[in-house]
């Protein structure tokens, strides 16, 4: 409004800027002088990541329970290093039993990935998922359209358009490439490797 009023001519361009500076300043100090009530405001509105979640899995590097944060966005928590793994949106996050990931160095206990309609299940290690191995091949939904099946280009953009707009971490599928040695493993057929994949999962649950 005190803009418009300077473009009319009806208020001094001077005396608005030092009027509104004078505001801000006061705003500011007030802040400053009473910014201890903000801890207690914080507390009584925002939980601490300690102190939510269950425990849940394990870390491959501290063998810690790492909580299990269901959020959105769900997440795990280790409370000893502090660190935070962001988990594929879209579908639904299960516990295993107590298998490990195969990959060298890793050794993080697997959850199961339950998504898709009708449903699928797939290994999912929080660790791979964070940090993917380039030699792995590119991670789902990050695939040249290069390499899109005839007929499936509708699809194709259908599902980055999602993940465009729900972040990275929507995933409605394997959440790891085909090449990591968890999916790998578990593959019997390059042709039918989702299939097969399912059945060993379904039959070891």
């Amino acid at each position: 409004m005190e803009c418009n009023k300077i473009a009319k001519g009806l208020a001094d361009r001077d005396a608005v800027v030092k009027q509104a500076i004078s505001l801000f300043s006061a705003k500011f100090n007030y802040f400053v002088e009473n910014v201890n009530k903000m801890d207690v405001l914080f507390s009584s509105s925002f939980a601490q990541l300690q102190d939510v979640g269950k425990p849940f899995t394990r870390c491959g590097h501290t063998r810690r329970y790492l909580q299990f944060i269901t959020g959105p966005p769900p997440r795990l928590y280790n409370k000893t290093t502090e660190t935070v793994y962001p988990l594929p949106i879209g579908g639904e996050i299960k516990q295993w039993t107590g298998r490990h990931c195969p990959v060298k160095g890793c050794n993080f206990e697997l959850l199961l990935y339950n998504v898709g309609n009708p449903a699928r299940t797939f290994p999912l290690c929080p660790n791979c998922f964070n940090n993917p191995n380039p030699e792995f091949g590119p991670q789902p939904g990050d695939e040249d359209t290069a390499n899109t099946k005839p007929g499936d280009e509708e699809d194709e953009a259908k599902e980055k358009s999602i993940r465009r707009m729900a972040g990275k971490n929507m995933i409605r599928e394997c959440p790891h490439p085909d090449k990591h040695p968890l999916i790998e493993e578990m593959t019997v057929s390059p042709d039918v490797s989702y299939l097969f994949s399912f059945l060993y999962i379904m039959i070891h649950i």
